[in-house]
């Protein structure tokens, strides 16, 4: 019934579409509004700043990745480099944030369906996830492909409608009357949208060749998510002012009400259901990886890493994670939870760049400065969130 260890079961092409499904939907539809509000236009640029520290953390977890390919992420990574207090630190905080973007991904897809029951039938999407990921990561990859291609398709047709309208502005002022200050705090709420790439991290063990696909993925994956987002962004700001975007629930409703397939509104909907499942599927089993690290090195009761042999799924540990997030659904709104997940996040990439800063030359992949960049800007970004 129960296994100790996960089989080797995930390509390149499935770690890619995991990674995608992990990203597309976490901030599209609903961070474009905050950080509106924040910074106007300059949203933009506080998406350009997140995008490029989501990279130089990405170089951070692929070289990471790389030299220890098991199951854990930084948690693993910071117990082998820096020491056992700091992985410790670094698996309480990865279940905390992502625990909490959980709780978001369920408000936000809720505010989409009914603003009236967002909170009920975001658990109602919680329980319907738990059951798709128990059948096992494998098959988990396999619906995440579909998911990933079907938003592809209604994110071309809302960028089609907007395009095709007549009178819209791409000229946006992106730095006009924009404050440092604001800037960063617009940065720390995106930086929210690109943290799907540490799943990855944490799928070590299910993934047959992880010294050469996790890398890959991550960057593959991160390139994409980036280049739809600036799109979809610039677009949404292009046909709706960002003082009306940044006071929606429903950010992209907005835009596509005033474009020119106005009546295909509920594609949108749509798009926001299928993001948000597509999340899910790699959300919340990358949660209960964290738990089963840390039950192997016997801080988390041994019951957290058990591991169904028929359908190689965390079954106790992913349980638990639904159990959390269905609690946390009724205990905060979007944005609160958006700025506490990515609160927690910068402070997991804040350790995960550290301990590259701490490698031994011949070890790194890349440049210690790209982990430099992605340790300071982690620090500042944190320091942001606390100060506004």
């Amino acid at each position: 019934m129960v296994n100790k260890e996960f089989n080797r079961t995930l390509t390149l092409k499935s770690s890619i579409y995991l990674g995608l499904s992990s990203m597309i939907g976490a901030g599209l539809f609903n961070n474009i509004a905050p950080t509106s509000k924040i910074s106007s236009y300059g949203s933009i640029v506080g998406l350009l700043i997140a995008s490029s520290l989501a990279f130089a953390n990405a170089s951070s977890s692929a070289q990471l990745s790389s030299l220890f390919p098991k199951t854990g992420g930084t948690y693993l990574y910071a117990k082998e480099v820096l020491g056992r207090p700091y992985g410790i630190v670094a698996g309480v905080v990865f279940i905390i944030g992502k625990t909490i973007s959980c709780i978001a991904i369920a408000l936000t897809v809720g505010n989409y369906l009914s603003p009236l029951y967002g909170k009920e039938i975001g658990v109602v999407l919680c329980f319907l996830i738990f059951l798709l990921s128990f059948s096992g990561i494998h098959k988990t990859a396999k619906i995440a492909r579909w998911f990933v291609w079907i938003l592809l398709g209604l994110l071309t047709f809302y960028s089609v409608s907007i395009i095709s309208t007549q009178g819209v502005n791409y000229a946006i002022p992106v730095f006009s009357d924009i404050s440092f200050e604001n800037v960063l705090l617009s940065a720390s709420i995106w930086f929210f949208a690109f943290t799907g790439y540490s799943r990855l991290a944490t799928f070590g063990e299910e993934i047959k060749n992880p010294k050469e696909i996790i890398p890959t993925a991550i960057f593959t994956g991160l390139g994409i998510t980036v280049f739809l987002y600036l799109i979809i962004s610039w677009l949404t700001l292009s046909i709706v002012s960002p003082e009306i975007i940044g006071n929606s629930n429903t950010p992209l409703l907005v835009a596509m009400d005033v474009s020119t397939f106005s009546e295909f509104t509920f594609l949108v909907v749509f798009a926001s259901t299928i993001a948000m499942m597509s999340v899910f599927l790699a959300l919340m089993p990358g949660i209960s990886r964290i738990y089963v690290a840390l039950s192997r090195d016997k801080i988390l009761p041994l019951s957290f890493s058990k591991i169904h042999k028929k359908f190689n799924s965390a079954y106790f540990s992913e349980a638990f994670v639904l159990i959390s997030v269905v609690i946390g659904i009724y205990s905060f709104d979007v944005v609160s939870s958006i700025k506490t997940s990515s609160f927690f996040i910068l402070i997991y990439y804040t350790i995960t760049n550290l301990c590259v800063i701490k490698l031994a030359k011949e070890k790194r992949l890349y440049s210690v400065g790209i982990a430099y960049y992605g340790f300071a800007l982690c620090l500042l970004l944190t320091a942001t969130l606390i100060a506004f």
